[in-house]
């Protein structure tokens, strides 16, 4: 036999290639697809590249990240909000119940002495400059040990100010602090300030027809101060008493009106 007849009576194993084109014009033609058998791949036998699998893969468009952005901006500015009213509401409180602890610190001072602490620093017998003199006056009575005192034991040291700068003579805060027994050893003469830093205004009801007060803000910037008078009746508020209040979260005196925080509210 020739070597030509032998070489073709030997089978020819088919290529992997081949037997994958194979398959598929089976599949094409309507033969059953073994599940043995891989999907076939493009034309040319080959599997598809990189990058078209990759652009079958979904992701963010530029307006669906400026929707979720748009969202988390909301919801921050929400959450902000809640947290700012709750801290308002708690600091207007708080210092609602400061003014109510230090009223019936007053209320007390008046059972021992008969009388409510005075307004003004010449009541007490000792000369300073008229601003603040309500807070400090105040600050003084309630601190004393005579009778039972102190009758305030709560001023916060962090909130006890001097922003008029004024300080008592020598012989003065010796006589006063024999007069009053409080255990202060420094001759300043303190106002006790609110959350926001501001005086707590003082006034007895026999200065209420005083035609000046002065009061100092947080920034030592003058305050003119009026007794608060009802806007019904047109009478002072608590006649027979006394007002405290405070200046409030916007730090400005509306002589216990607006946004000012007071003992008759």
């Amino acid at each position: 036999m020739s070597k030509n007849r032998l070489a073709e009576g030997i089978v020819r194993r088919p290529s992997g290639a081949e037997e994958g084109e194979a398959a598929c014009r089976g599949r094409r033609g309507g033969g059953s697809a073994s599940p043995a058998n891989k999907p076939c791949g493009r034309r040319g036998g080959g599997p598809a590249s990189p990058a078209i699998r990759g652009s079958a893969r979904g992701g963010f468009t530029l307006v669906e990240m400026l929707v979720v952005i748009a969202i988390i901006s909301v919801l921050a500015g929400l959450t902000l909000g809640s947290v700012t009213a709750a801290r308002r509401y708690a600091d207007n409180k708080a210092t609602a119940n400061e003014i109510q602890a230090l009223t019936q610190a007053i209320h007390n001072y008046n059972v021992q002495f008969g009388d409510y602490p005075p307004s003004t620093l010449s009541a007490l017998k000792v000369k300073a400059n008229p601003v603040n003199e309500g807070s400090e006056a105040l600050v003084l009575c309630l601190s004393g040990l005579k009778k039972g005192g102190p009758f305030y034991t709560d001023f916060k040291e962090g909130r006890l100010s001097n922003t008029d700068n004024d300080t008592l003579a020598p012989n003065d805060f010796k006589n006063l602090k024999k007069d009053l027994g409080f255990s202060q050893n420094s001759p300043q003469l303190f106002e006790y300030t609110d959350l926001w830093g501001n005086p707590f205004v003082y006034i007895h009801n026999r200065d209420y027809g005083s035609k000046r007060i002065q009061y100092s803000d947080h920034e030592g910037a003058a305050v003119a101060v009026q007794p608060a008078k009802s806007a019904k009746l047109g009478t002072f508020q608590a006649p027979t008493e006394f007002q405290i209040w405070s200046f409030g979260r916007n730090r400005i005196n509306e002589n216990g009106e607006g946004d000012d925080i007071a003992s008759w509210k």
